[in-house]
């Protein structure tokens, strides 16, 4: 009875880390010296959330980080070492289920003025070096610029899906009943119509489904909750909705 109850719990851990390893992000990056370009070992790099740390790294020897997972969101992070300058990076979006890259280059500190730092206002590119499965993402930028209020209207506007009147989201014209919808990183059954303002980011699989998901025939949908929403709902997601 008691190796019974040791399975059980086992098998509840396990299940418990994968629900929350699965939707994050990552931050993979290399921190070189800006005057020779040389990587930067044992370099700090911390990732801030409203001025509070989230998770952290240090470098390699050749200067090469990864930071994960990290929940899908907008941060600041901050890379320092002894004998250069601190340098920031403001507005870093993270996306969920992807390797977000954020390289740094630091400049040698004169050693006199300690609390000067170098601030750079991140800029989202072009092209998504990660690739992965097909779809699109909505982040927070985007979704204050959109006139949909809810996170149904917000996904159907990626290219692929489509309305398919009450009974839900339609993915490269598949049935319904073929899309699968997530809401940070756990599958839900039932309404998944969440208000506009709760929302962090929109994320949509039409093609490449990766395995972790199970077999959708359709596409996946996954909503990620503005942080402070999401603890929330994860304290009283029965109350929410079934899973």
């Amino acid at each position: 009875m008691r190796k019974y109850y040791l399975s059980l719990f086992v098998l509840l851990v396990a299940s418990g880390f994968t629900f929350a390893q699965q939707g994050g992000g990552a931050v993979k990056g290399k921190v070189t010296d800006a005057a020779n370009g040389e990587g930067v070992p044992f370099c700090n790099v911390i990732v801030y959330l409203n001025g509070n740390q989230v998770n952290g790294s240090t470098t390699d020897f050749n200067g090469n980080f990864t930071i994960k997972p990290i929940d899908a969101g907008t941060y600041n992070v901050e890379f320092s070492f002894v004998g250069y300058t601190i340098t920031r990076v403001n507005g870093f979006v993270v996306k969920s289920n992807k390797t977000n890259f954020l390289d740094a280059k630091l400049t040698e500190s004169d050693g006199i003025d300690l609390e000067e730092a170098v601030v750079i206002d991140y800029a989202v590119p072009l092209i998504d070096k990660d690739g992965g499965s097909s779809g699109g993402t909505v982040t927070r930028e985007d979704l204050s610029k959109m006139p949909g209020r809810s996170a149904a209207s917000i996904a159907s506007t990626v290219a692929g899906v489509s309305g398919a009147g009450t009974d839900g989201l339609s993915v490269r014209g598949s049935r319904s009943s073929g899309t699968f919808y997530y809401i940070d990183g756990i599958k839900v059954r039932g309404s998944t119509n969440l208000p506009k303002a709760a929302l962090e980011e929109v994320s949509v699989m039409t093609g490449g489904v990766p395995a972790n998901y199970g077999d959708a025939t359709g596409g996946i949908i996954s909503y990620y909750n503005k942080r402070s929403f999401s603890l929330l709902l994860r304290r009283n997601r029965h109350s929410f909705f079934r899973v």
